[in-house]
């Protein structure tokens, strides 16, 4: 009998450790919205970037944009070295708020970035700072070549993994 006593007090224990394991916890955000997003300079600055790059990769995106503050174009991300490569925590959400409002788009296949056509008829409405896009042109064309570069690399080891592991890229 005294084995059947220690099974209801360990069996008291566990359950008092289920009830405090199943607290719930109440987090407020910030729920991001179109209209928002229009409002905001540096989401428009970075959606026109996305339009004028066509479809890219998220890495490439992160590294444009790194690479466009090392050139005197600051859209305001702060970068750490993540692997080779620069990563802004900041553009990753600033990313996802462009995904979430339907401005961009990830294409399925490869998961590249595109503008919506929400997204081309808000760019078409917006004041995008003439500034920025003066300076953008100038510098574009050398990044995009860079770009289109880190894209292809992306897309063959996307091919690669996906040929390892046995899965067809998503169609």
């Amino acid at each position: 009998m005294g084995g059947k006593k220690q099974n209801k007090v360990k069996e008291d224990q566990i359950d008092q450790k289920a009830s405090t394991a199943k607290e719930l916890k109440i987090v407020a955000t910030q729920v991001i919205t179109k209209d928002k997003v229009i409002q905001n300079q540096k989401l428009m600055s970075l959606l026109y970037l996305i339009s004028q790059l066509g479809m890219v990769h998220e890495r490439t995106l992160q590294i444009v944009v790194s690479e466009l503050k090392n050139k005197g174009i600051d859209l305001g991300y702060q970068f750490n070295q993540l692997g080779n490569d620069p990563y802004s925590p900041a553009l990753k959400n600033d990313i996802v708020a462009l995904l979430y409002t339907g401005l961009a788009e990830a294409e399925p296949r490869y998961r590249k970035i595109r503008v919506t056509g929400d997204g081309k008829e808000v760019l078409e409405k917006a004041e995008i700072q003439k500034s920025f896009q003066e300076s953008l042109s100038k510098v574009l064309n050398e990044i995009k070549n860079k770009a289109s570069l880190t894209d292809a690399e992306i897309d063959f080891e996307l091919r690669k993994a996906n040929k390892l592991s046995g899965k067809k890229p998503r169609s």
